[in-house]
């Protein structure tokens, strides 16, 4: 970083499903930004009357990761999910209300057998196969699930992973590219995916909620070196307020259960 990124706040905003509440919030917020829709190719933006933010946007799954790195970025929005998953050094310092997930295990609807996680567990005719974007998540998760806490091993396109000469896991988490949803029952016994609150993908695609893992909504993040700068902390108040004052306009304008 050049020495002007010292009076610059480095801020990461997410592209894709959380992009066009964004949006509104920050226009809420009264803040007009530029090179900031889905139209526009460009992977840098910029706030038409505020030149001591540097936009950059990237995937919310990026975004906790480059956060939490030394000299790279002060400032993200992504989902409390990511952070999670990703398990960065990052500090959240606003929730925004938008992008509400749920992280859900999931089955075919047709499973009559399969009401609960240990139901599934209690498949022993071979081992379950699960599907996911979310590996972290749901290893912690079976881990806690489990009676003798026995890992799952966790299958990607390039590798394998499980303790070598440790007990053989029934459990495979197979890393998911996206489309989880229309993985079972060919390629994997359940999903773990994250779901909206109307469930339409879930439904369309024939299957059945049985555990809820994690609810989730957006957040604002910060890199804790960035926290202890006083430039920056001023700064980064200053846009926390702000947000917060679109985050109030927006609850005053929204519909009941529109938030």
């Amino acid at each position: 970083m050049n020495t002007e990124s010292q009076r610059i706040l480095n801020l990461l905003l997410p592209k894709g499903s959380l992009q066009s509440d964004t949006l509104e919030l920050f226009q809420r917020a009264g803040y007009e930004l530029n090179g900031y829709t889905e139209t526009d190719r460009s992977y840098r933006a910029t706030f038409r009357d505020d030149n001591e933010f540097q936009i950059k946007i990237s995937r919310p799954q990026e975004i906790p990761v480059y956060v939490g790195m030394d000299d790279f970025y002060d400032l993200g929005i992504t989902g409390q999910d990511w952070v999670e998953e990703t398990d960065a050094e990052v500090e959240e310092i606003l929730p925004l209300e938008y992008g509400r997930m749920d992280i859900v295990l999931a089955v075919r609807q047709e499973r009559d057998d399969l009401n609960t996680f240990e139901d599934l567990v209690n498949l022993t005719d071979r081992g379950i196969r699960i599907s996911t974007e979310y590996l972290n998540i749901a290893e912690k998760y079976i881990l806690e699930k489990t009676e003798n806490r026995v890992a799952p091993t966790i299958l990607t396109p390039w590798k394998r992973l499980n303790t070598p000469g440790s007990y053989q896991s029934p459990i495979t988490l197979m890393l998911s590219f996206g489309a989880t949803e229309g993985k079972p029952p060919e390629e994997a016994d359940a999903i773990i995916d994250n779901s909206t609150s109307s469930r339409r993908t879930i439904k369309a695609n024939e299957l059945k909620i049985i555990e809820l893992l994690r609810e989730t909504v957006s957040t604002l993040i910060a890199n804790p070196k960035s926290l202890r700068d006083p430039w920056k902390r001023e700064k980064i108040e200053e846009f926390k307020q702000t947000l917060q004052k679109g985050l109030r306009r927006r609850r005053s304008q929204a519909l009941p259960g529109h938030i």
